[in-house]
């Protein structure tokens, strides 16, 4: 395995570690909350966050990658960055309290006001992070980043949990949702010291990436968080706070592998320079994130019901089904999620905009009637057909980018969707049982018990199947480098 290969591999074990650990917390945070708080909670301050989700979006700056592909950035284009980024969380903060009092009147809820306008808070703090943190990025060193996951995370969990116990109310999630950021602000400066300064002086080294970039998130934003506007007029706010939970548990084993997968995977995309290397890498990092994500999914879609009652308590069963299709969709977007980095790497944000606008084209039509008429169920089918248009588009782009063809992009997914046959088949089996039994200690080990042997039953065909083919370089290198012992530097088999 190259030295490139095992910078990024180590690279990802930090990141993945660190975001799991995170996730775990919030695991944990969502575990007490959702029992000390209503589900028509989680929906208000689900309305508060979508809406503060897009803005943020919207105005998104690509900073952290333009800095990336400096080698050696200079003081000014750090404050280029940090003044570039308080600008961004200013403009943010300010357009959220604007908006808070239409809010208000548009859900009819006046809640919403005082909530929306603490939220704000929070897109000020991540504004001001240390841009110098990048230089850790460079250096394939994430350990910081792995501290400050954590970090964040507790801060939110203990503040949050803190304020849902004291007082009983919604405002345990939107306190959690500013100190985490805050203290991820604080923590950056004691890793990564700067002296805050004022300057556009080197503004030309991100205008290139901004332009296209802000085309590329306003057309994201609407596409992924559409539904969740409109479905409060549609549904009441325990339906709506139901596909909220369920949203975000969904969301967890992309948080969890996939996300931070991709900065180590762009770093190392940044050291490539011929381009059959750059094919060879691409397609070896769709395969691992396949390999990575898709047992976690499929386990988490196939056990939804169990899962749900176990995390979040009876009382929000009805997110069951919803977390099963939310899964299917995560699935399916799997293969669209290494485009964008790599479309940044090569500096064509163009293509990423492309991408989001033919999503875009299709998403909105189908999502607004899909909910005008059905709903909930309506929201689910539009994400799947918009999912499936972003992978076809994500097709199209990476061959023209990278000259990689469709028959050698859809082979990266053959051996990780193979290996997961025997792990649905196992699934299916358990399945009853772990539906028939209570909510208690034993189905929590149970659950435990059957994902672990669904995990052992995926990685032993996924390593037979890598024997079979001549043991090609990739994430099986990996494992197996990780659990074989070597003899003077040796792998030995």
């Amino acid at each position: 395995m190259s030295s490139v290969s095992r910078k990024t591999a180590t690279a990802s074990i930090w990141t993945v570690s660190g975001k799991f650990l995170a996730r775990l917390l919030d695991f944990v945070s969502l575990l007490i909350l959702a029992r000390l708080l209503s589900p028509a909670d989680f929906g208000l301050v689900a309305i508060a966050t979508s809406v503060l989700v897009i803005v943020e979006t919207i105005l998104d700056l690509p900073l952290t990658q333009a800095l990336m592909r400096q080698p050696l950035p200079s003081k000014e284009m750090f404050a280029t960055a940090f003044t570039l980024s308080l600008l961004r969380g200013a403009a943010i903060s300010l357009l959220m309290i604007v908006l808070s009092w239409p809010m208000a009147l548009i859900y009819g809820d006046s809640r919403l006001f005082a909530l929306v306008a603490v939220l704000s808070i929070a897109p000020a703090m991540r504004s001001m992070i240390s841009p110098r943190m990048v230089l850790f990025m460079q250096q394939f060193d994430f350990k910081r980043e792995f501290a400050l996951d954590l970090i964040t995370k507790a801060s939110t969990l203990l503040s949050g949990v803190g304020v849902a116990v004291a007082t009983g109310s919604y405002w345990g999630l939107a306190v959690g949702a500013v100190s985490g950021p805050t203290a991820a602000m604080i923590t950056s400066y004691v890793f990564a010291p700067m002296r805050p300064a004022f300057s556009l002086s080197e503004w030309k080294h991100f205008q290139d990436m901004i332009s296209w970039n802000t085309v590329s998130q306003v057309l994201n934003s609407i596409n992924w968080q559409l539904d969740r506007l409109l479905l409060p007029r549609f549904t009441g706010l325990s339906t709506f706070g139901g596909f909220s939970v369920a949203d975000n548990i969904a969301g967890i084993p992309y948080q969890t592998f996939v996300g931070p997968l991709l900065r180590p995977l762009m770093a190392g995309f940044s050291t490539v320079e011929d381009r059959r290397n750059l094919v060879a890498a691409y397609l070896k990092a769709t395969s691992a994130i396949t390999f990575v994500a898709a047992p976690v999914l499929i386990a988490l879609a196939m056990l939804a019901e169990p899962t749900v009652r176990v995390l979040v308590g009876e009382k929000w069963l009805s997110a069951a089904p919803i977390l099963q299709w939310l899964c299917v969709v995560s699935l399916l977007g799997l293969p669209t999620n290494i485009m964008p980095a790599l479309a940044m790497v090569l500096d064509n944000t163009r293509s990423l905009a492309l991408r989001m606008f033919a999503e875009f084209v299709v998403r909105v039509p189908v999502t607004i009637l899909g909910i005008a008429y059905f709903q909930v169920p309506g929201a689910l089918g539009a994400r799947i057909i918009a999912v499936l248009v972003a992978y076809a588009a994500s097709l199209v782009i990476t061959r023209r980018l990278i000259g990689a063809s469709f028959v050698a992009q859809l082979n990266a997914f053959c051996r990780p969707l193979a290996a997961s046959v025997p792990m649905i088949a196992f699934l299916l089996w358990v399945q009853p049982m772990l539906a028939a039994m209570p909510a208690s200690f034993n189905l929590i080990a149970s659950l435990a018990v059957c994902g672990a042997a669904a995990a052992s039953i995926f990685w032993a065909l996924a390593l037979l199947l890598w024997q079979i083919v001549g043991r090609p370089d990739g994430i099986e290198t990996i494992v197996v480098q990780r659990l074989t012992p070597r003899r003077n530097g040796v792998l030995t088999s």
